[in-house]
């Protein structure tokens, strides 16, 4: 029986340690019973696992090392992260937790960038964190290491593709030993897992899903950070893109963000006019529900939301924003859950950022 907070992490931590098993999976099974007992013993009968001390040791181990992680449960676990459908059931941190309790704002952009690109992103992220917002990046080279720098005065977050214990790439050790000391490094991934190809995109989301906007800073048409925004799309985020010069390749996928309707991003006013820190998508760190499980209709009600949006929607293209005013009877969430599910399934088709159509 699980009477502490670590032999919580540690069941969590070993049914996602199983290969194939990822936070989908957990919650499918979690959201049938809300007991992390039933689901251990779920996982028990399919999956050789550790004996549960083990696991516990290791993560006091880490806690030893200054690492530590944080259930889904917990008061301290990030709210804003339940926007997503795939959250992650457990994050792991290296520095300052009580940074999550902040309104958060993500810059992104490529690592190849120019000096111009630097210098914009380390000024507009030093006075975005003047206002009072958190700088959120992924802590690459280029664009990411500058809006870290830029916030270096007062708060700013890393997001790892590996453990908070695998800094990738390494000439940026001096700027992860800085942050990790006074700022927050933060990761879904355990300690000791390498940051490959396939966890960047993952990283990606969490970045959005922290914020209250994304800000793209010279993207590349195959940028991950047009990643980041799509992400921030899904949970109705506003995006922000800074215009480039149209013969530098380094930035035609930000401005594409712009041609489909992202705000163009000159100066921190394009930020400020859109997002108040006292507005409730700079708030969503304050949602005080202590529900355990992530937000989602239940069954009969997703099928009766699912047909509403279908049955509302045509082939004149609706603004996301429009739509959610029509549904806001049902929680934002619950509504961008379902949109990014049914395009998923080629029942509605973004058009760009803002609009959609009945396929």
């Amino acid at each position: 029986m699980a009477t502490t907070q670590v032999q919580k992490q540690a069941i969590v931590y070993q049914i996602l340690s199983i290969h194939g098993i990822g936070p989908m999976s957990f919650w499918r099974e979690f959201n049938k019973s809300k007991n992390l007992q039933t689901v251990h013993s779920f996982f028990k009968l399919s999956y050789s696992l550790e004996n549960i001390e083990v696991t516990t040791q290791k993560i006091q181990d880490f806690n030893d090392q200054g690492i530590f992680c944080l259930g889904f449960w917990q008061n301290e676990y990030p709210k804003q992260l339940k926007r997503l459908h795939d959250a992650p059931p457990l994050i792991w941190i290296k520095g300052n937790v009580e940074f999550l309790n902040t309104p958060q704002l993500a810059i992104v952009g490529g690592r190849n960038a120019s000096f111009h690109g630097i210098k914009f992103a380390k000024d507009i992220s030093e006075e975005l964190s003047n206002t009072g917002f958190t700088i959120v990046s992924g802590l690459a080279r280029g664009i990411d290491k500058a809006a870290h720098e830029g916030a270096l005065c007062n708060k700013t977050i890393a997001v790892l593709a590996g453990g908070v214990d695998r800094l990738y790439p390494q000439e940026n050790l001096s700027l992860y030993e800085e942050l990790s000391k006074n700022h927050l490094v933060l990761s879904e991934m355990p300690p000791g897992v390498e940051p490959t190809a396939t966890l960047f995109p993952r990283r990606n989301r969490i970045i959005a899903g922290l914020s209250s906007g994304v800000c793209v800073i010279e993207a590349a048409l195959k940028s991950g950070s047009l990643l980041t925004a799509k992400y921030g799309l899904d949970i109705g985020l506003p995006i922000f893109s800074c215009p480039g010069h149209p013969y530098d390749p380094r930035v035609r996928g930000s401005n594409l963000l712009i041609k489909d309707g992202a705000y163009l991003l000159e100066n921190i006013t394009d930020i400020t006019d859109q997002i108040k820190l006292d507005s409730p998508v700079a708030k969503n760190y304050l949602n005080n529900t202590d529900s355990a499980e992530i937000s989602k209709p239940k069954k009969s009600e997703y099928h009766k939301l699912s047909e509403e949006i279908l049955n509302y929607l045509n082939h004149t293209p609706i603004g996301i924003e429009q739509l959610l005013k029509n549904f806001a009877s049902y929680p934002t969430e619950q509504v961008l859950t379902i949109l990014s599910e049914l395009e998923l399934k080629n029942a509605i088709h973004r058009l760009n950022a803002n609009l959609i159509v009945l396929a």
